[in-house]
């Protein structure tokens, strides 16, 4: 600890309890920030007296100090589909409604859309997104670097023979999106049941020389787990009457992780989200398959789709690497990554907050 002139630009700022950014949850501290925002110290209370007995220039806050939250999983893209589409309805009642309202919509209704959503993670605390691009259309909200954007470049496609196109598009999207000031990206394949053996070797190939970082959506409803066995269910159903053409996706007859995990590159750092049907035998294997895994949970989407969420204390027992999302405001009424503990709070008050 060096000691610190109290000057009029600084803030010093005491809670409840202070969140570090490992967890920790400490009392009887102060956080010295610079008037631009940049963390200088952290001080403990009485270091912070030895300098400042009168205490005039402490702000004392009710409740908890936290640094800023890692939106992991969401869908900018989506954000002008608030409200449009019903809940409950199971993934295939999603991807209908989905696909059947998602375009014509006036360019600056969507654009409208962006600013406000980004506006509404910036109140919430929100400084760094993890975001599922499929067009260019976020770029221009992204490029002015308010918030840190990853933005997973998303693929899919079931005709093998349509792969490398799907490559090159998809790389041309990481390019532009690579452009912006503050921010990456990489490619990533969009669900289980919606990519072939042939995307998904491309797409391996690609992220294991750049070392890029993937996401998948995994197991986020029981009816993905039965298309990919055997081609039956809902989703065959809707694909079927939306002439999708998937005859050449092979039929695993297995479950989905156990399907698509070996596709995967296994030094990557891999991001599966959802899990909402993942069993924990299933998670450790998983484990043992990719080393640098990652487990997204989104549960208030998880509610709006199938009124089901993962099952967070097996993951918490399998000593997982959990990060949490909001998914896209078209399956959740807020992008607010409190919202998204306290649905957890709620149905596992043996999680501890400062955990989560």
């Amino acid at each position: 600890m060096r000691l610190l002139p109290l000057l009029c630009s600084m803030r010093f700022l005491a809670a409840d309890q202070i969140l570090s950014p490992l967890g920790d949850a400490l009392t009887n501290y102060v956080l010295v920030v610079e008037e631009t925002g940049t963390i200088e110290d952290l001080l403990t209370l009485d270091e912070f007296r030895k300098q400042d007995s009168s205490n005039d220039k402490l702000e004392q806050l009710q409740g908890w100090l936290s640094p800023g939250f890692i939106n992991s999983h969401c869908h900018l893209e989506l954000s002008y589909l608030k409200n449009q589409i019903d809940e409950k309805m199971g993934m295939a009642g999603f991807i209908s409604q989905l696909i059947s309202k998602r375009f014509p919509v006036d360019e600056e209704v969507i654009q409208q859309s962006y600013i406000e959503a980004e506006q509404e993670m910036i109140r919430n605390g929100i400084v760094a997104v993890g975001d599922i691009s499929n067009f260019h259309h976020t770029l221009k909200i992204k490029q002015k670097g308010l918030l840190y954007y990853h933005t997973f470049v998303e693929v899919l496609g079931m005709d093998p023979y349509e792969a490398g196109k799907i490559i090159d598009f998809g790389n041309e999207l990481k390019t532009l999106f690579k452009s912006v000031p503050n921010g990456n990206s990489s490619l990533a394949p969009h669900a289980t049941y919606s990519v072939s053996p042939r995307l998904f070797s491309l797409l391996k190939s690609s992220c294991y020389v750049d070392d890029d970082p993937i996401t998948i959506h995994m197991q986020e409803s029981e009816e993905e787990n039965s298309f990919i066995d055997d081609h039956t269910g809902p989703i065959a159903d809707l694909f079927t009457m939306l002439k999708f053409d998937f005859s050449k996706l092979p039929k695993y007859q297995a479950r989905p992780i156990k399907s698509i995990v070996p596709a995967l590159p296994e030094c990557n750092r891999v991001q599966l989200v959802h899990n909402t049907f993942t069993t924990r035998e299933e998670m450790n294997w998983t484990n043992k398959m990719i080393k640098n895994s990652y487990w997204c949970l989104c549960p208030n989407a998880n509610l709006y789709i199938t009124n089901t969420l993962p099952d967070i204390p097996s993951l918490i027992a399998e000593k997982a690497r959990i990060t949490l999302g909001t998914d896209s405001l078209a399956s959740n009424h807020s992008l607010n990554m409190i919202e998204e503990i306290n649905v957890i709070q709620k149905h596992f008050p043996e999680i501890p907050f400062e955990a989560m």
